[in-house]
């Protein structure tokens, strides 16, 4: 089988990382920055044209106040200075969420990282930052209806999703050992390929993606077929 087209990565286990090694939760959510850019790395070298990440879920709002303001601080950080990172790999740095929960300082980066990298064509990265799909598919047929729609289908609510962009991915990995997708791109997922490597997503680096794409590669993929 080919490579994948689009991986998508549920980037879980980042506290549990820490807390093993004695560390606060910050340093895990900062090594796992660096895994994310080991990653991206690796995908360019593997010619991956579309990654995402989710990174904070709209439901990760319930945590403490100081990991919450420990993430924002580490999301301003990285997307106003990873931005030759991006731009030197050829990268294309795209949000999937609300920002609107966000402080305007984090908007105006995190649009200004989409603008900046707009033209860079080697590898698409939509990074999932207060993202729930259950709520992507309800903004989606509200879109629809707006636009006059009074019948929806399938293809109406697929074109109004945040990644109306990008493929359904063809595979998700999700660290940590936990089985489930925790409300991601539960419309886009359908008929994705579904791996859950046990280590922490810190961890994760260019030799676990070659075992990610080789678990996909033994995979047959029929989408209801025989």
């Amino acid at each position: 089988m080919e490579n994948p087209k689009h991986i998508a990565f549920i980037l879980d286990g980042n506290r549990r990382w820490a807390k093993r090694r004695g560390l606060p939760s910050q340093m895990g959510h900062r090594e796992g920055v660096k895994a994310i850019e080991r990653t991206l790395k690796a995908l360019c070298g593997e010619n991956i044209p579309f990654a995402t990440f989710y990174c904070f879920s709209t439901e990760n709002w319930k945590r403490s106040k100081e990991e919450i303001d420990g993430l924002m601080k580490l999301s301003e950080e990285y997307f106003s200075k990873g931005l030759g990172f991006f731009s030197e790999l050829g990268i294309r740095v795209e949000f999937f969420g609300d920002k609107r929960a966000f402080s305007k300082d984090l908007q105006e980066i995190m649009n200004n990282a989409e603008e900046k990298t707009a033209k860079n064509t080697r590898l698409r990265a939509g990074f999932c930052l207060n993202y729930g799909g259950k709520e992507e598919i309800v903004r989606a047929v509200n879109l629809a209806l707006k636009s006059g729609k009074n019948e929806i289908v399938a293809a109406d609510i697929s074109q109004n999703l945040y990644t109306n962009e990008f493929p359904d991915p063809d595979l998700v990995v999700r660290t940590s050992g936990e089985m489930r997708l925790s409300n991601f791109q539960i419309w886009q997922t359908s008929y994705s390929e579904l791996y859950f490597p046990r280590l922490m997503w810190p961890d994760f680096d260019k030799k676990q993606l070659k075992k990610s794409l080789k678990v996909y590669s033994k995979r047959k993929r029929r989408f209801g077929g025989n």
